[in-house]
């Protein structure tokens, strides 16, 4: 139910999350997460402003890649995450639990500093 654009940034790696009528399942969000790993960039940003909501395989899916970045010391950063599923992403375990922010700028601030607590 997703389709996701990607843009290697010079420091991050961005995902756009949209809605698709097309697939029904997160085939489209696995294959681009799974790429996003594969650079070399510090943090991958998902940017969810263009949803209402993530299903619940969408948000397994994250958090999973959330945990999966962090053991690699890089971070997993979403922005515009709809209220509705905002919960899922808070109250986890340091290892589990994605960076949320409210919006692509303030990911890009907190790339620039220290607070990502990765190196640039």
């Amino acid at each position: 139910m997703l389709d996701v654009h990607r843009e290697e940034l010079p420091k991050s790696y961005l995902l756009v999350l949209a809605p698709s009528r097309n697939e029904t399942d997160e085939t489209k969000l696995t294959r681009a997460l799974h790429r996003a790993t594969r650079s070399p960039k510090q943090a991958i940003w998902v940017d969810c402003s263009l949803l209402d909501n993530l299903s619940p395989e969408a948000i397994d899916l994250l958090l999973a890649y959330a945990y999966h970045l962090h053991c690699q010391d890089r971070r997993l950063v979403l922005c515009h995450v709809p209220d509705t599923v905002r919960h899922h992403f808070l109250d986890l375990d340091a290892e589990s639990q994605p960076l949320v922010v409210p919006s692509l700028l303030d990911a890009e601030s907190l790339g620039n500093s220290t607070a990502l607590g990765l190196a640039s």
